[in-house]
C-alpha cells in the first residue's frame, strides 16, 4: 500500500533553523530576501512585480490566476523541494513515487502516461521537464528569488509541456556592486524514522564592479528516511543523501547588453529506488534471494544555460541555449498483495538504467516601455532524446520470467509565438497569442521497427484586463494547451494528441490602504482525448508486460480559487490560500475489443476537491542588529484518487484526506 509520505514527514518533523552572517555584508542577504516580490511579508503596498509573461509585469496586471512566494516565505515554512511546496499552493498536486521521482498537475488535470509534461518546469530560462513527463529534474529550494505558479493553459509563451500550468523557479542573479551571502543549517527529527541535515549557502562576488559578477550556491543534504525493509536489513530506507551546486555569472560590459551563464550539478542517491510502504511504515520483501543484490537509487543531473539580452529602444531581444542531461539508475519492486486478486506468487523487479537529454534554443523580442502596444514574438527550438533500458524477473506461480525492456524515444521540434496586448483606453485592455507547434518523434522499443510521426497544432489564446480602480483590476482569458501524441509497442495503435480548452474569469488587487492584497478567480476546462493506460502480463512470449497506453475519453473540470494576504500590522502578517475543484470523466471513446478501467463519473486522477492552506508571520526586532521572526502554517489537502488499469492494482485508488500542520519556525538574523 502505498501513503502520502510527504504527509508523515510534515507532520512529524521538528526543525531548527540558522542563518548565519559571516560578515556584516552578508547580513544584506537576509535584508534584501523580503522584496516586493514577496507575498506572505513584505509590505503589500510594494506592489509585486513577476515575469510570468517574459516581461516585467505587476502581479495585479498579469491576466492569468498566478500564485507566488518569495524565497524568504519559503525558508520560513521549511520548504526544501517542489512536493513539499505543492502543499502551500491549492490545486497544485504531485504525483510522488520518491526521491528524485515526481510528475507535476494543477487544476485537477492529470494523467501519469504521455509523451511530455502537462505542467511545464521552469529554473529561470531553463525548461526541466524532459521526455515522457516522468522526468523532472529534483529542483530544490536553493538561494531561491521567488516561485511563480501560473495557472490554466500556458503554450502560447513555454510550450506544449504547459497544457495545464507552468512552474517557475526564479534563482538569484549575481550583484554587480556589493557581496551577498548566507549560510544555514537544518537539523530535523522525523518519528519513527532517522534525522536529517541538510547544510545551504549562497555567495554573490561583484570581479569588476558594475561589469562582472558571479554567485555560487550549494547544499548538501543526508537522511530523512522513514520506511523499512526488515526482510534485507533496511532501516529508514527511503533516506536522501543529496549534493546540489549552482553557479551564475553575469556580464555586463554596456547598460544596452548583459549575458548571464548558469551551471547547475545535482546528485541524490537514496537506498530505495521508489516509496512503497505498508501501514506500519515497512516495505514488504518477495521470496526470492535475488532482492538482496538490488543497489541504491542513483540520480544525477546536469544544467547549463546561456541568456543574452540586448536591449534596444523599443525593445529586448534575448537568446536563451539551455542543455540538460538527467541520469537514473533505479530498482522498483512489487507483489500482488491483498489488494489484488492474486491468490499465488506474483512479484517481480525491475533494474531501471533511464537517460535523458534536452537541448533548447529561444530568440524572442519583447517590447520596451509603457506604451499601449505590448508583445512578445519569438521563435522556439527543442531537441531531446531518451533511452530506457530495463532488465528484471518476474515470479509468477513458483516459476522465473527474467526480461529484458528497452525504449529509445526522440522528439525535435520547432514552434513559433506570439502574445500581443493595446490598451484600448485607460481602463481597458485586450490581448491575444498563439503558439503554432510541429513535432517530428520517434520511437524504438527493443524490436526491428522504429515508429515515426508528426504532430502540429496551433493553439491561440484571448485575453482581457478591466481596471476597476489603480490597484484593483478584473482579468478574463480563454486559453487552448496541447500535448503531443505518441506511440505504443509496434504492432499496437498510437495515440493521439490530448487538449485542453480552458475558460477563466478574475479579479486581483490591492485595497485597504495596501492592508489587504487579493486575487479570485473561477475557471472551467474541457480535457479532450484524455490518456490511460493498460498493463498486461504476456505469458505467451515468455515472460514481460504488453502496455498500451490510449486515449479513453473526454473530462469536464471546474473550479473556484483564492488567495490574500492582510497586514494586520507592519509587522503582523496573516495569508491564506483556498482552491474548490471539480474533475469529472464525462465521455467515453473506447473502441471495439478494448476495455478500461475508467468509468463515465469516475473522478479526475490527483484531483482533491477541496484544498487550502493558511499562515501567519510576526517580525520583532529583538536588539538593535538582531532581528527575529515567527511563522506557523496549515495545510489541509481532500483525498485524492487515481484511475490504474494495471492487473496489479484495483480499479481506483484513493489516498488519505491530508492535514498538515508545520511546526511553528523562527530565525534570527545578525545585522
Amino acid at each position: 500500500m502505498r501513503l502520502n509520505n510527504l504527509g508523515r514527514r510534515l507532520c512529524t518533523v521538528s526543525s531548527l533553523a540558522l542563518a548565519i552572517a559571516a560578515a556584516p555584508a552578508f547580513a544584506q542577504e537576509a535584508n534584501s530576501q523580503a522584496s516586493a516580490t514577496d507575498a506572505g511579508r513584505s509590505n503589500i503596498d510594494n506592489e509585486i512585480v513577476v515575469t510570468a509573461q517574459k516581461r516585467k509585469q505587476r502581479l495585479i496586471d498579469v491576466p492569468v490566476a498566478i500564485n507566488t512566494m518569495s524565497g524568504d516565505a519559503i525558508a520560513d515554512r521549511g520548504i526544501t523541494d517542489l512536493q513539499q511546496f505543492s502543499y502551500a499552493v491549492p490545486g497544485l498536486v504531485l504525483r510522488y513515487d520518491g526521491p528524485g521521482s515526481s510528475q507535476v498537475f494543477l487544476r485537477g488535470a492529470a494523467n501519469i502516461r504521455g509523451s511530455d509534461a502537462m505542467v511545464a518546469t521552469y529554473m529561470d530560462e531553463v525548461p526541466v521537464t524532459l521526455t515522457g513527463g516522468f522526468r523532472q529534474v529534483d529542483l530544490r529550494m536553493l538561494d531561491i528569488d521567488r516561485i511563480e505558479v501560473l495557472k490554466g493553459p500556458q503554450g502560447t509563451l513555454y510550450g506544449q509541456g504547459a497544457m495545464t500550468g507552468t512552474v517557475r523557479f526564479v534563482t538569484k542573479n549575481p550583484d554587480l556592486t556589493e557581496i551577498h551571502g548566507f549560510a544555514r543549517a537544518d537539523y530535523s527529527l522525523i518519528d519513527q524514522g532517522s534525522d536529517n541535515l541538510r547544510l545551504s549557502g549562497a555567495l554573490s562576488l561583484p570581479v569588476v564592479t558594475d561589469v562582472l559578477a558571479i554567485r555560487v550556491a550549494g547544499n548538501l543534504e543526508d537522511g530523512g528516511g522513514w520506511i523499512d525493509q526488515p526482510g534485507t536489513g533496511i532501516k529508514d530506507g527511503n533516506n536522501q543523501n543529496i549534493r546540489n551546486f549552482r553557479g551564475k555569472i553575469l556580464f555586463k560590459p554596456s547598460s544596452d547588453f548583459d549575458l548571464t551563464g548558469t551551471i547547475g550539478l545535482y546528485r541524490m542517491s537514496s537506498r530505495f529506488g521508489l516509496d512503497y510502504e505498508n501501514p506500519d511504515r515497512t516495505r514488504p520483501v518477495p521470496v526470492s534471494p535475488d532482492y538482496d543484490l538490488l543497489p541504491s537509487r542513483k540520480d544525477r543531473a546536469w544544467i547549463y544555460n546561456l541568456t543574452a539580452n540586448y536591449h534596444f529602444d523599443f525593445a529586448t531581444l534575448t537568446s536563451s541555449s539551455s542543455y540538460v542531461r538527467l541520469n537514473r539508475d533505479y530498482y522498483s519492486t512489487y507483489i500482488a498483495g491483498p489488494g489484488t486478486p492474486y491468490t499465488v506468487q506474483n512479484e517481480g523487479f525491475d533494474g531501471i538504467h533511464d537517460r535523458a537529454r534536452q537541448f533548447t534554443q529561444e530568440l524572442r523580442l519583447t517590447s520596451a516601455g509603457s506604451g499601449p502596444l505590448q508583445y512578445t514574438v519569438g521563435v522556439y527550438y527543442r531537441d531531446a532524446r531518451s533511452d530506457l533500458y530495463d532488465t528484471g524477473i518476474s515470479y509468477y506461480a513458483g516459476g522465473t520470467y527474467p526480461f529484458v525492456y528497452e525504449d529509445l524515444d526522440t522528439s525535435k521540434s520547432w514552434s513559433g509565438f506570439a502574445d500581443l496586448s493595446y490598451r484600448l483606453t485607460q481602463r481597458l485592455t485586450l490581448g491575444a497569442g498563439v503558439r503554432t507547434f510541429s513535432d517530428d518523434v520517434t520511437q524504438w522499443n527493443g524490436g526491428t521497427t522504429t515508429q515515426k510521426a508528426n504532430f502540429k497544432s496551433t493553439d491561440p489564446r484571448v485575453y482581457f484586463t478591466y481596471a476597476l480602480g489603480p490597484k484593483w483590476n478584473l482579468y478574463g482569458n480563454v486559453s487552448r494547451g496541447f500535448r503531443s501524441g505518441g506511440f505504443n509497442t509496434a504492432g499496437l495503435p498510437p495515440y493521439r494528441p490530448e487538449k485542453l480548452t480552458n475558460y477563466e474569469l478574475g479579479t486581483k488587487g490591492v485595497t485597504a490602504g495596501g492592508a489587504l492584497q487579493f486575487d479570485i478567480d473561477a475557471f472551467y476546462s474541457k480535457y479532450d482525448d484524455a490518456l490511460r493506460t493498460g498493463q498486461f502480463f504476456n505469458f505467451d512470449g515468455g515472460g514481460g508486460y504488453v502496455s498500451l497506453t490510449r486515449n479513453i475519453g473526454d473530462l469536464e473540470i471546474y473550479g473556484l480559487e483564492a488567495s490574500a494576504t492582510w497586514a494586520v500590522t507592519p509587522n503582523f502578517h496573516l495569508s491564506g490560500m483556498a482552491a474548490l475543484t471539480h474533475s469529472e470523466v464525462t465521455k467515453l471513446a473506447i473502441r471495439s475489443g478494448e476495455s478500461t478501467n475508467v468509468e463515465v463519473g469516475d473522478p479526475g486522477d490527483y484531483a482533491p476537491e477541496v484544498t487550502f492552506s493558511v499562515a501567519a508571520d510576526y517580525d520583532v526586532a529583538l536588539a538593535s542588529n538582531i532581528a527575529g521572526f515567527a511563522h506557523a502554517d496549515f495545510s489541509y489537502r481532500d483525498k485524492t484518487c487515481a484511475s490504474d488499469s494495471s492487473v496489479l492494482v484495483p480499479r481506483i485508488q484513493c489516498s488519505d484526506t491530508v492535514p498538515l500542520l508545520t511546526p511553528a519556525s523562527a530565525r534570527l538574523s545578525p545585522g
